[in-house]
């Protein structure tokens, strides 16, 4: 018998609808999920401030990833002690395994990076009306957005074969590109599967997990490129589908489910698919 069960799961276009961000038709059923004692951990592109907002929006207090993997993100007030290699922020043990947005900008200005460069449209160096249309995102909300540490999203004006030159040239120097369901993020070498092992494996994994034993199962949830590193990793994948978008394609053939409607209801529709979550939520 499974004793403790963990979601792994994406936000926009995963368990937020894609266009209006809205999961509060699915929030009865979120709640189910946590009064019997599962654990949803957000792992998503977005950066702190937009995941720390959602997060209490929905009453989560779980570690939640940010930036595609570059930080671990622990309530102080879920955890008896500092866990260890974290540093301290505010409210939140932080657990940094991404690189620096300063070093990541410092790199990209190398003359070896300049005939790429010519392809690319920073998020930051957008007009607020363009931001707003890349994002879907307006006023407070694409504010938090743009507040970044790890990474700097952008637009690919450029044909996929020079995109791809592009992140060898760039994995060479320690950076990478992971492409989400709106815009493309130059990071370091980290990833949301990185991020969600380092987790499971850290000695203080009980204690920040709140779970009385190492027997964990998991399931990651996402939509794009930047989910595939969890999804393959987890024991179960569940891959949401996307308004006008093939659905996403893994090379593990078992525990996957596909949605057929889009979040959030594609959400909760697809985790009631695994007969696990189903005993869970009968008990």
């Amino acid at each position: 018998m499974v004793k403790n069960l963990i979601i792994f799961t994406d936000l926009d276009g995963t368990l937020l609808n894609f266009k209006t961000f809205e999961f509060r038709s699915i929030l009865p059923f979120i709640e189910d999920l946590k009064n019997k004692g599962i654990k949803i951990i957000p792992s998503s592109s977005k950066c702190f401030f937009e995941i720390e907002h959602i997060v209490k929006d929905m009453g989560l207090n779980t570690p939640f990833i940010v930036e595609n993997g570059a930080a671990i993100y622990i309530p102080k007030n879920a955890i008896k002690q500092m866990p260890i290699n974290a540093m301290e922020e505010g409210e939140y043990w932080v657990l940094k395994l991404g690189t620096e947005r300063e070093i990541i900008n410092k790199k990209i200005r190398q003359k070896d990076f300049k005939d790429y460069m010519r392809f690319i449209l920073f998020l930051k160096n957008m007009t607020k009306l363009q931001q707003s249309y890349y994002t879907g995102l307006k006023s407070d909300s694409l504010d938090r957005s743009l507040d970044r540490k790890y990474g700097e999203p952008f637009i690919w004006m450029g044909n996929k074969d020079y995109l791809d030159e592009f992140k060898k040239s760039l994995n060479e120097e320690g950076l990478s590109i992971f492409c989400g369901a709106r815009l493309n993020h130059l990071t370091g070498l980290n990833s949301k599967g990185d991020a969600m092992r380092e987790l499971l494996i850290h000695p203080g994994f009980k204690d920040i997990m709140n779970v009385d034993s190492e027997d964990i199962t998991t399931i990651a949830c996402g939509d794009s490129e930047n989910d595939l590193s969890m999804l393959e990793i987890a024991d179960y994948a569940v891959v949401l589908r996307l308004p006008g978008k093939n659905p996403l394609k893994l090379k593990r053939r078992s525990n996957s489910f596909n949605s057929i409607k889009v979040a959030p209801e594609g959400w909760k529709e697809t985790l009631l698919e695994i007969d696990l979550i189903k005993k869970i939520l009968d008990r």
